[in-house]
């Protein structure tokens, strides 16, 4: 069982990181598994606006059923939502929507990975993936650390329990969005030992240990005595632990 965490961003032909998820899940099923995508907007209606986008995706990876449960402000997760999913897809959009609505049911999608299904986080779903969950936010301590406008409306850069599917936190659309700053920033501050940061189009699978896959890279962010160190992992680079 592995976790997918996937920086975000659409193209064509995602079987080289969003692949890698589908094949898991068919491996677990024995066949074309049935994957379970969770997503949240505003309401019910917005929400349906990407389930055929979603799905068409998934499909064409090979998928054998999606299972769409859309979430809204007064629609959280259950644990039923999971039943029979040999895979589990929570995507992307609001931060603080998704870690809202999806934490009641943590307990429920822990014990799921757990028993070997994977997970797959896309975007918002990777950022609530780890112990502590990134929100968003673009100040630390009052100093602009990223721009505003991917802050998720958020002033302070906000961490949260979040799902414990990886004892790192989760930072998305890297170098598209000009946020590695940020990443670096949390861990200069001691607010996490590590921060792995996922550009878009690319997947880190945590497994034991860390592997890239797609045209991106990952950047993994250490805290040190002297502040934080930074090393680029890209797919030619993946299969251990990270330096």
């Amino acid at each position: 069982m592995a976790i997918h965490l996937l920086g975000g961003g659409w193209a064509d032909d995602e079987s080289s990181w969003t692949g890698p998820f589908v094949t898991e899940a068919a491996r677990r099923a024995g066949g074309p598994p049935v994957i379970v995508v969770v997503l949240w907007a505003e309401s019910v209606e917005a929400g349906r606006s990407w389930h055929e986008d979603y799905r068409a995706d998934l499909l064409k990876l090979g998928a054998g059923e999606v299972r769409v449960v859309q979430l809204a402000p007064d629609i959280p997760l259950r644990p039923n939502h999971l039943d029979g999913a040999d895979g589990i897809f929570v995507g992307g959009g609001f931060t603080p929507g998704y870690h809202e609505a999806v934490m009641p049911a943590a307990d429920a999608l822990r014990a799921a990975v757990s028993a070997g299904v994977p997970y797959a986080g896309f975007s918002a779903g990777a950022m609530i993936a780890g112990a502590s969950a990134l929100l968003g936010g673009w100040r630390l301590r009052g100093i602009p650390v990223n721009g505003e406008d991917l802050s998720e409306g958020l002033d302070e850069v906000t961490l949260a329990p979040g799902l414990g599917l990886v004892d790192f936190v989760v930072d998305v659309h890297i170098a598209q969005g000009g946020l590695l700053s940020r990443a670096v920033a949390i861990a200069d501050a001691g607010y996490a030992d590590m921060v792995v940061g996922v550009d878009e189009c690319t997947s880190v699978i945590a497994d034991g240990s860390l592997e890239i896959v797609g045209p991106g890279r990952a950047w993994i962010v250490r805290r040190a005595k002297d502040g934080a160190h930074v090393a680029l992992r890209s797919a030619n680079q993946a299969g251990s632990n990270p330096p």
